[in-house]
């Protein structure tokens, strides 16, 4: 072997030693690939270990940013072992120290920048759910546009930033007159955080929209409405239009009336149902007392009627149906009780004979 590269040029020994290093830089691109999944979950179960979060890798935000730089590294490095221009390596060279700067701008996002993290919740402690997810969103945006200028000021040397940041505020003056409305949502998201007329997990009404909020951006709200569904409304809409906030109830109203069959009842029978729906109702826990009303209120066409209203301590709506549907069975116990039906709408034909004239003689 080494007479046989004694022999060689110097020409052909090059060669050889660039189709080795071609060679190297196959194999470490094909080992990074097959194990990009492999050593992405090892980084990560590291990760969690020493920051003592239970998540499953694969559902982490830092998994596919790890994976990718994993990859990237594996290229970078094949690039330098190949025999390439000084340019290219210095290229190659500005983009590893880019992606690395995205890459930690992703793991500060995903680990410090998050309501649930550690650090997050010691800083803002007093705040609400709506404020910190504000704080968060703010957050990663001033860490992005860090990131942008040491990317481009300080690994690519663009040194015309004033001329940039010139450009930008013109562009922005543009956009802002092209963008009126989002502008506009805007500003009313900053409304709605400082005055809190809901936060997220309230169940409001607006205009003919109602459901839970599940999210406050800067521009909307997104709502999950009853039929599941998500609508989102511009915060210009939300600031412009009444708000009713379901969740701010400290008791819920429930009333009816009873349509009682006229058949075979009197006032003294009527006094009876009375009480006992009275009795009824305040024997629930959930109940408050001293709102009971339980009264004959009329007679309509057809029937003898019965008003019910009570305040409930119940605010969930969901909770508030289940109410609902128990005093609505425990009134129609009492009157089968008393043996009172309910009446509905019905109207009486007479029919009267009239004789044939003919026939009289």
């Amino acid at each position: 072997m080494d007479s046989f590269i004694a022999n060689l040029s110097s020409e052909e020994l090059r060669n050889l030693i660039q189709v080795f290093d071609i060679q190297i830089a196959i194999v470490i691109v094909l080992l990074v690939f097959f194990t990009r999944n492999v050593v992405s979950r090892i980084i990560l179960k590291i990760f969690d270990f020493l920051t003592k979060k239970k998540e499953n890798p694969q559902n982490s935000e830092m998994y596919e940013p790890i994976k990718l730089m994993y990859m990237f590294m594996g290229i970078y490095l094949a690039v330098k072992i190949l025999p390439v221009t000084k340019e290219l390596s210095i290229i190659m060279t500005s983009l590893l120290k880019s992606a690395l700067v995205i890459f930690a701008t992703n793991i500060i996002n995903s680990t410090i920048f998050v309501r649930d993290s550690k650090f997050f919740r010691k800083k803002n402690k007093g705040t609400n759910e709506t404020v910190s997810y504000f704080i968060c969103k703010i957050a990663r945006i001033i860490t992005w546009i860090v990131a942008i200028y040491i990317i481009l000021v300080v690994i690519l040397g663009f040194t015309q930033i004033n001329g940039l940041v010139t450009g930008l505020g013109i562009g922005t003056v543009v956009i802002s007159l092209a963008a009126q409305d989002t502008v506009k949502s805007l500003f009313s998201g900053i409304t709605i955080l400082s005055e809190k007329p809901f936060v997220i997990g309230d169940w409001i009404e607006v205009g003919e929209v109602s459901g839970t909020v599940i999210d406050i951006s800067f521009r909307s709200t997104r709502i999950r409405s009853m039929n599941n569904s998500i609508v989102t409304i511009p915060n210009s809409t939300i600031t412009s239009e009444y708000v009713v906030n379901w969740n701010k109830l400290k008791s819920r109203r429930f009333d009816c009336i009873l349509n009682l069959e006229m058949k075979d009842i009197d006032p003294d029978k009527i006094k009876d149902i009375i009480k006992e729906l009275k009795v009824v109702i305040c024997a629930k826990d959930y109940v408050q007392r001293d709102t009971v009303y339980v009264g004959f209120n009329g007679i309509s066409a057809y029937s003898y009627d019965i008003k019910i209203f009570v305040y409930v301590t119940e605010t969930n709506y969901t909770k508030y149906l289940k109410i609902e549907e128990d005093l609505n069975c425990e009134f129609i116990n009492v009157l089968a009780k008393e043996d009172v039906r309910l009446a509905y709408p019905t109207q009486t034909l007479n029919v009267h004979s009239v004789e044939n004239k003919n026939e009289q003689i």
